[in-house]
């Protein structure tokens, strides 16, 4: 049995369609929410997220964005 579970090279008719061989995605630079696949053909799913900034002209209310946001008020 092969060490490596996930496929990183796809050969059709004695051509390479598909190699991840030199892929350098990791899951800190991927959008959470998204996956790919690293060298090894192993998924990775993404943990990077945002951080939005909204400019107001008023306070934000419990209901406003999300954590982690951040505001700039305004006068």
């Amino acid at each position: 049995m092969a060490s490596n579970p996930y496929a990183n090279v796809v050969e059709v008719n004695g051509s390479i369609i598909i190699d991840l061989r030199s892929d350098t995605v990791a899951a800190s630079h991927l959008e959470s929410g998204y996956t790919a696949h690293d060298a090894s053909g192993a998924p990775v799913a993404g943990s990077l997220s945002f951080v939005t900034y909204h400019v107001s002209s008023s306070e934000p209310t419990s209901s406003d964005g999300s954590d982690g946001d951040i505001w700039l008020v305004t006068e």
